[in-house]
């Protein structure tokens, strides 16, 4: 019986023992299954800066409340560092996957011509900028909008697509201005994305170029940057995608960024002037909520569906604007990677009201915005209008309310320094860095008031010849 007993004994304590070490290994399981997806969570995305809603601390100490995705009240009260506009959509982390995958596919050399490179001594900045101004004739753009960089302190990389006939006396100023360009030659669309699409007198929305003939030239410019950035080796600070026709530079448009490699955000979107930066509230029709813009809903709605644009959750979001966009290296290669991956999504649908000229960049890139699709939504800010690296200026140039005539370069919303001719940030304090505004877009909307201003501005330059 004792033998029995002790027998029993053994039996209930070696069970009782297996049940514990059962539990202890599924705790373990547990933990190291956690850890595991942790780990890769944090190698596939880089871990979320302060800006994170639900436990930001802005320059005040106030944390948000959670789930916190828009506070246009902060920055109205002064508290920049607490604003913050999120996309609408709940984090996909299949997205962030599916993006990192994008963007470790190879990434194609340009297809265009490389018409001149400066020498490996010159530029000796990191930082890139990017555009395509392929005009047959373009000198007086050329000295807006190099001349405007080079004589203002900005000594990187400035990338161009030009046109293949482009004038020797444009080509003598953008060597010695050190201009990487490319010649871009104009080809017929694939018959493909031109089936039942209407027809337009918008050039860059009717042609495409030599080697992308898959996407019209306002598409394909973005894969030409995405190319040109990729071959270039030394450009591996700050990066922006802009327009050319309308942009101005008053200084360089990083120099208050810092070094892109201690950034929280490797990409920025630049905002329009929207409600709650309206610097005149009194005048509504002076900015414009994205949600609001029946713009917007008709490029959008009826390639993607009123149930995915959901426009109703945007009446109180800003516009973002496509002709300037900022990033690190690897934060521009994600948006141009996740950019013309839609346009050849879109194209490849089979219905014309998804291709160009039914949807554009700007409202494209704003659904995908704000749907969340471009991933990675803590490494991702939006810039409020009047702040910043770039002050957009067209919109607040335009008073629909005095007729077509006398209704652009309006002047009362914005700042300019007089003695100076320099315009100004409107939501920057007077010690700000970026006070006066290192970048102007759109400016031909203000052409009354801002040619005078640009005009003495150039005249200060050392190289400056007036043009007749």
């Amino acid at each position: 019986m004792v033998t029995v007993k002790k027998k029993h004994a053994f039996t209930f304590t070696l069970r009782s023992l297996l049940k514990r070490k059962s539990r202890l290994f599924i705790l373990v399981a547990i933990f190291l299954t956690a850890w595991t997806l942790q780990l890769s969570y944090k190698v596939l995305l880089p871990s979320a800066p302060s800006s994170h809603p639900s436990r930001r601390v802005g320059s005040v100490g106030k944390k948000l409340p959670v789930g916190t995705v828009f506070t246009p009240d902060e920055f109205r009260v002064g508290n920049h560092d607490n604003y913050v506009n999120l996309p609408t959509a709940p984090i996909d982390v299949g997205q962030d996957k599916f993006i990192h995958k994008l963007m470790n596919m190879p990434v194609p050399p340009p297809a265009e011509t490389l018409m001149h490179q400066p020498s490996t001594s010159f530029p000796p900045g990191s930082n890139a900028i990017l555009g395509l101004a392929s005009y047959p004739s373009f000198f007086e753009g050329w000295t807006r909008l190099v001349g405007s960089l080079r004589n203002n302190g900005y000594y990187g990389h400035i990338i161009m697509g030009v046109n293949p006939a482009i004038p020797i006396k444009e080509q003598d100023y953008l060597n010695a201005m050190n201009v990487t360009y490319y010649a871009v030659e104009i080809a017929n669309c694939s018959a493909s994305i031109l089936d039942g699409v209407s027809n337009t007198g918008n050039a860059v929305r009717a042609i495409c170029s030599a080697g992308l003939e898959d996407l019209k030239l306002e598409w394909g410019r973005f894969e030409m940057a995405r190319r040109w950035l990729h071959a270039c080796e030394t450009c591996t600070g700050w990066s922006m995608v802009i327009d050319t026709r309308d942009m101005f530079f008053q200084s360089d448009p990083f120099a208050s960024l810092g070094d892109p490699s201690e950034s929280a955000h490797d990409l920025m979107f630049v905002e329009e002037v929207a409600q709650y930066t309206n610097p005149m509230p009194e005048a509504p029709n002076r900015a414009t909520n994205i949600g609001q813009s029946r713009r917007y809903t008709s490029h959008v709605e009826p390639c993607y569906g009123k149930e995915n644009v959901k426009a109703e959750e945007l009446m109180d979001r800003p516009m973002l604007c496509s002709g300037t966009v900022l990033g690190t290296r690897m934060g521009i290669h994600r948006f141009l990677s996740v950019l013309v991956d839609e346009f050849h999504k879109n194209n490849n649908k089979g219905r014309p009201e998804c291709r160009s000229p039914s949807t554009t960049d700007q409202w494209t890139m704003n659904y995908l915005y704000y749907r969340g699709q471009f991933g990675y939504i803590y490494k991702t800010k939006t810039l409020p209008w009047g702040t910043g690296p770039v002050l957009t200026v067209g919109k607040p140039c335009v008073n629909d309310d005095l007729g077509q005539k006398n209704g652009t370069s309006q002047k009362d919303m914005m700042v300019i320094d007089d003695v100076n001719s320099l315009v100004l940030n409107p939501h920057e304090m007077e010690d700000s860095p970026t006070r006066v505004a290192p970048a102007l877009h759109q400016w031909d909307r203000c052409r009354g008031w801002f040619n005078p201003v640009m005009e003495k501005q150039m005249e200060k330059w050392p190289e400056y010849q007036p043009v007749s």
